[in-house]
């Protein structure tokens, strides 16, 4: 960090973040998206790879309840601490590979054992076939390990949330906390911040793009299956930690649940970047990330010790 922008206090956007951002590259949605998920893993192999040797993580993998799963393990695991992670790329491109730069990153800081469901993708499987699976990961390591958290990104914080609303009607397990990084938590998106339309890295053509694939024809946006945003909160909800950044499409979303769960009385915390955007956490290049990732931690940390 240079002595304009001194790093503990991240006032104003970091010069490295400034220049990654005006470097972001365009996503061409009109190719094959079998060719698009092999471009984009091509892409993020070697920045993956550095995250997994920096911060001594191994991986494996596992089979949870039907479904096959990335198991990332910190080099010194924290006995009892487990972490349900959910990748993003707008149900239709990503995987748990690919969001190592996160996930392991939560890994190591927290000495937690990330499960990382490989949920299946629209629009080849529609909803809701990545929440079904996403689901029974979750209800599957909570009752398994009572004391585990969820965390999702993006797509996956839409997924998170959908199916902590699906454990709570059935009255199953639910996490000690959850933690959602720009969470996709409308579909419909229709808040400022999409309008606004100024991310460098997700635009309104990409979720409109991504909202047509994952939704089945004739199904209702505004379902909490869907949209989780339309979902029930109240004083019980499990603490939620939120980020989200100033140029985020997502932003208003964000803003959005964490009002509604302070209104409902639940424990929300809101964390929104200075000059950041969408899951700005995803790029190691920029202090922020690390920084981000680092409060995440710490929340997490906190509602492990309570487990």
């Amino acid at each position: 960090m240079t002595k304009d922008h001194p790093s503990p206090t991240f006032t104003l956007i970091s010069p490295e973040a400034e220049a990654f951002a005006a470097q972001a590259p365009n996503r061409d949605l009109s190719q094959p998206l079998d060719d698009l998920r092999a471009m984009l893993r091509k892409e993020s192999e070697q920045g993956c790879m550095s995250v997994v040797e920096k911060t001594g993580i191994t991986l494996s993998e596992q089979t949870i309840a039907g479904v096959p799963c990335m198991v990332i393990t910190p080099p010194e695991p924290r006995m009892g601490r487990k972490l349900v992670y959910l990748f993003g790329g707008g149900f239709t491109l990503g995987s748990p590979f690919e969001d190592l730069p996160i996930s392991a990153s939560l890994a190591a800081k927290t000495g937690a054992v990330v499960i990382a469901p490989h949920y299946p993708l629209a629009p080849e499987h529609p909803h809701p076939a990545a929440l079904d699976a996403c689901t029974a990961v979750i209800s599957s390591v909570l009752a398994e390990t009572p004391g585990a958290c969820l965390c999702g990104e993006s797509a996956g914080g839409n997924l998170a949330l959908a199916a902590l609303h699906q454990l709570r009607e059935t009255h199953g397990p639910q996490p000690k906390a959850l933690a959602l990084l720009s969470p996709f938590v409308d579909v419909i998106n229709p808040g400022d911040s999409g309008r606004a339309d100024r991310d460098p890295f997700l635009n309104q053509s990409e979720i409109e793009f991504f909202r047509s694939c994952y939704m089945p024809q004739n199904a209702d946006p505004t379902h909490p299956d869907i949209s989780p945003i339309y979902g029930s909160f109240d004083a019980d909800f499990p603490p939620v930690f939120l980020t989200s950044g100033t140029r985020d499409h997502l932003l208003s979303g964000c803003v959005r649940l964490d009002h509604l769960l302070r209104e409902a009385g639940a424990d929300c915390t809101l964390r929104i970047w200075e000059g950041m955007w969408h899951v700005f956490e995803f790029y190691p290049e920029i202090p922020e990330a690390d920084a981000s990732l680092t409060e995440i931690a710490g929340f997490l940390n906190r509602h492990f010790a309570g487990a």
